[in-house]
């Protein structure tokens, strides 16, 4: 087999051969990409009427030989997914016809029409997303044949015919993939299910064939019991060999939110190889849908990291490859469009991704989700800056003289007005304690902490929430210092998630309340049904203090946590000049190895954990990556809680702590982490 694939020529073997034909198939000779004349879409999203053709459909009897028949998808190692909308009822029979066209939405507008079709808890989306053709609607009998039922990982989902990748040197010429469209480029994307064990070799077979240089990954290997992926690609720094391919993982890069690995692929027994970068975003719920913004911050990083020389597919699969996969690849072509049209049509697109895959997007949400990650895609786009950019720019932004200051206000501004706006439905664990006079800022309930362990007659509820670092997802946990009447809930939150580490971002001594939980130097305090005991204190020459505790339980069950507070008070006015204790206060924590979430409080829960947040996410983000992108920082934790940075001057300090970080840092030399 190697001596044939060295014996072809290069056009064959990059599979672009392969492409036209799958592309002639499809859209015949026509030069006119993307929307025109696709099989069940319109010619152009000016046209009053969809013309779709009758859906073809092949009646399967029944029986052992066909996939419906749970015998057999048991001999043949075919599975179900827990979200599979080839279950749900096909509400327009068995022909679509879609009388009048949806219209293109301008970019402009797009922020009115999301909030015109949430209106009746989103019956404009669900109307909309019941449209859109569904089921099989065309022939897709190659992935129907005995021999190729146990490559399939669903019983129900198999690739068009017309549109499917033909694999050219391996044995079988199948795999479940097909061939999408972008609104400009043909073939744009492949999108593909999960590799099974018994299609590793086809997948790297695929990949190596089309030229692939990315992939995009949209699942977890296992979510929850479920198998949803073969892992495909060898564990860090080693190799794995699929067939006639030697894959070797060369770099990993781990985020909060997903994980950049580069792999060299290479035949055996030559000297040819390619990088092909894998994008593996981690998150994504298994039964939800992602954070509009963190799908957008993902998806940036994909574009500004290509290194695509040739017109390549991208390869963007999740378990089926069809909903996770269908909301991935709507983001890009139609931002992609969208930037030079300065319109969309979600729709539309989503009807010429059902043409070439059966129910690409295979629920309303992940539906909304594309309008949601669009409209935050459009409103500010995700611009980190080379660390020697931000350097050379940074003083013009954040200078004294006035006409500089608008520059920053021009930022704020932006901030404020995409800044999340929740509604009252989105408060209503926390609105019953909004009458606690010395609760300022209300929590999200999606991002909301509970608390686990009972006590007395103590509820679950307290002003706590969950935030991500850049690297981590989760890493701190927000809070305010709790009064007196809370110190045991306090003490439960630090138990119940495992919290090692206190940032107090004032002095206790400052803190009135702390006496109800914090004790004095190598004493104790009664906190029922906690004990907790000053084991040592130790002031550092760089502003920090740290206090090791122990919180004891009834069981006598010690849990350790340091205490880490400024020896003096933390400035974020207009006045704040010196940043070097917020620094130290930073680095201090980025030195801490632990896998626990980081707990910081300030006197509501929001100033200043706000900056520290932001200071440490961007020194990671700095150190990990050479770039910055103090904007996007903000605006990401801004959607765990919009008061986070909420005033010019806390957004300020950012800027100025930032900057005296990598002026006070050696060129090549970071804190770890």
């Amino acid at each position: 087999m190697q001596m044939q694939m060295q014996q072809n020529n290069e056009k064959e073997i990059n599979g672009q051969e392969t492409r036209e034909k799958a592309s002639k198939r499809r859209t015949g000779n026509s030069n006119n990409a993307g929307f025109s004349n696709m099989p069940g879409n319109i010619a152009s999203f000016d046209d009053e009427r969809t013309l779709i053709p009758k859906p073809i459909r092949n009646k399967m009897p029944a029986s052992k030989e066909m996939p419906g028949n749970s015998l057999n998808a048991k001999k043949y190692d075919v599975t179900d997914d827990e979200n599979d909308a080839e279950g749900v009822e096909n509400p327009y029979g068995d022909e679509y016809i879609n009388e009048k066209a949806i219209l293109d939405i301008p970019i402009s507008e797009l922020s009115n029409i999301i909030e015109e079709k949430r209106k009746k808890e989103d019956e404009g989306f669900k109307k909309e997303y019941t449209l859109l053709p569904h089921g099989e609607q065309f022939p897709c009998d190659v992935g129907k044949r005995q021999e190729n039922l146990p490559k399939n990982r669903f019983r129900t989902i198999f690739p068009y015919d017309h549109s499917r990748v033909v694999l050219r040197r391996t044995p079988s010429d199948y795999i479940n993939a097909n061939y999408i469209n972008g609104t400009d480029e043909e073939n744009e994307y492949i999108a593909s299910q999960g590799p099974k064990q018994n299609t590793l070799t086809d997948f790297w077979a695929m990949v190596w064939q089309e030229n692939v240089t990315q992939i995009v990954m949209l699942t977890n290997l296992k979510e929850g019991v479920k198998v949803k992926c073969t892992q495909y690609w060898p564990d860090n720094m080693k190799a794995r060999v699929h067939g006639d391919f030697v894959i070797k993982n060369t770099e990993e890069k781990e985020y909060a939110f997903y994980v950049i690995r580069k792999l060299t692929v290479s035949l055996k027994e030559q000297k040819k190889s390619r990088v092909v970068t894998q994008y593996h975003y981690t998150t994504w719920p298994d039964h939800g849908t992602p954070d509009p913004l963190s799908l957008v911050v993902f998806h940036s990083h994909v574009l500004r990291t290509g290194t695509n020389q040739k017109k390549a597919p991208v390869v963007v699969h999740c378990s089926a490859g069809i909903g996770r996969t269908g909301t991935y690849i709507a983001l890009d072509a139609l931002y992609k469009g969208g930037k030079t049209t300065g319109k969309i049509n979600v729709a539309e697109y989503v009807k010429v991704m059902r043409s070439n895959r059966m129910n690409m997007i295979q629920t309303y949400e992940q539906y909304m989700v594309i309008f949601f990650a669009l409209n935050e895609k459009f409103k500010a786009d995700v611009k980190p800056q080379s660390l020697s950019d931000f350097t050379e720019n940074v003083e013009s932004l954040i200078g004294d003289v006035p006409a500089n200051q608008t520059v920053i206000r021009k930022q704020f501004e932006k901030l404020l007005q995409i800044r999340p706006e929740y509604s009252r439905n989105d408060y209503k664990n926390a609105i019953p304690h909004a009458s606690n006079p010395n609760v300022t800022v209300l929590l999200l309930d999606k991002f909301c902490l509970y608390l686990t362990s009972s006590v007395g007659k103590r509820g679950s509820y307290i002003n706590a929430i969950s935030v991500s670092s850049f690297l981590k997802n989760n890493a701190f946990i927000v809070s305010q210092y709790p009064t007196p009447e809370d110190a045991v809930d306090f003490l439960r939150l630090l138990t119940d998630h495992e919290s090692a580490t206190v940032i107090c971002l004032n002095p206790l001594h400052e803190i009135k309340s702390s006496k109800s939980w914090f004790p004095s130097r190598e004493s104790s305090k009664s906190v029922v049904p906690f004990t907790v005991q000053n084991e040592n204190e130790s002031e550092s020459d760089t502003d920090v203090k740290t206090t090791n505790i122990k919180i004891v339980n009834e069981e006598n069950q010690p849990h350790p946590v340091v205490v880490i507070e400024p020896k003096g008070p933390l400035r974020s006015d207009k006045d704040a000049k010196d940043t070097s204790c917020l620094r130290n206060l930073v680095s201090y924590a980025l030195n801490i190895s632990t896998e626990s979430p980081l707990t910081i409080l300030s006197k509501d829960g929001a100033s200043l954990c706000g900056v520290f947040c932001a200071v440490f996410n961007c020194i990671q983000q700095i150190n990990m990556d050479d770039s910055v992108d103090v904007f996007t920082t903000v605006r990401q934790l801004q959607t765990r809680r919009p008061e986070f940075c909420s005033t010019q001057d806390e957004f300020l300090l950012v800027y100025k702590t930032v900057r005296d970080y990598v002026d006070t840092t050696s060129e090549n030399v970071y804190f770890n982490q």
